[in-house]
């Protein structure tokens, strides 16, 4: 199993399998967002809420699922409207299934 990084904010989307190990770095001050409801897909939880640039989340996948995630400016929450919401980036669990 190999592990895997992503950048936040950034533009890229991951594919992993049940096991593997996610690390989210945070390169500038933001806030992570994502469906709260499908936070438990990791362990420990995706980090959803604010961060500072250089901190690193890891988290191992524990079942199978597809969801977005973007990011908003620090101190905004996921709701506001926000210049910097990047859609479109996914991370994949498994085959994708719920």
């Amino acid at each position: 199993m190999a592990d895997t990084t992503i950048l936040v904010p950034g533009n890229d989307s991951v594919s992993i399998t049940v096991g593997e190990t996610l690390t989210i770095d945070f390169i500038e001050d933001c806030y992570f967002c994502c469906d709260p409801m499908q936070v438990d897909t990791f362990f420990p939880q995706l980090p959803l809420g604010d961060h500072k640039a250089g901190k690193t989340w890891s988290g191992v996948a524990q079942q199978s699922g597809t969801f977005q995630f973007h990011h908003a400016p620090y101190g905004k929450e996921c709701g506001q409207p926000h210049r910097y919401m990047d859609t479109g980036r996914t991370i994949t669990v498994g085959d994708g299934g719920s």
